[in-house]
């Protein structure tokens, strides 16, 4: 089985990836980190330079929000793909292509209405993925 984990630099997409580094221990599962790159960071490069770049610091805001966590010494892969105006539909094809058993996502504290309703994006992704979803929420500090 593979655990997946939607990758988004925030308290909420660093509190997914150290849940899902937990289910891939826990279960002894592979860890898939997937990020959607903007078409238009990637399509203005010329050469091949700026998006290994890019990559190294995507790879390297993964490891410290996993180091963070306590899970410095899970191994990881990451997958990524250009989506062109619908990042969702970008993720969801993603999601498929890996072969996912499970998905995390992580997603900010919402009031009862915001529950309701949810955001679109994760509407989207609940409705169109056929994988079960574990959606995490960020921890709040200690007062």
């Amino acid at each position: 089985m593979t655990i997946a984990v939607v990758h988004k630099d925030s308290p909420e997409g660093r509190a997914a990836i150290v849940a899902a580094a937990r289910e891939s221990v826990g279960r002894s599962e592979e860890l898939l980190v997937l990020h959607v790159l903007d078409d238009v960071n990637i399509g203005d490069t010329a050469d091949t330079g700026d998006t290994e770049d890019d990559r190294a610091a995507l790879r390297g805001e993964i490891q410290s929000a996993l180091d963070a966590g306590g899970f410095s010494e899970t191994k990881w892969d990451l997958r990524t793909t250009e989506h062109d105006g619908d990042p969702v539909t970008a993720l969801v094809n993603l999601v498929h292509g890996a072969g996912v058993d499970l998905l995390i996502v992580g997603t900010r504290r919402m009031s009862p209405i915001g529950k309701f309703l949810l955001e679109r994006p994760l509407q989207r992704l609940l409705l169109e993925v056929e994988a079960p979803i574990l959606v995490v929420k960020e921890h709040l500090p200690a007062e």
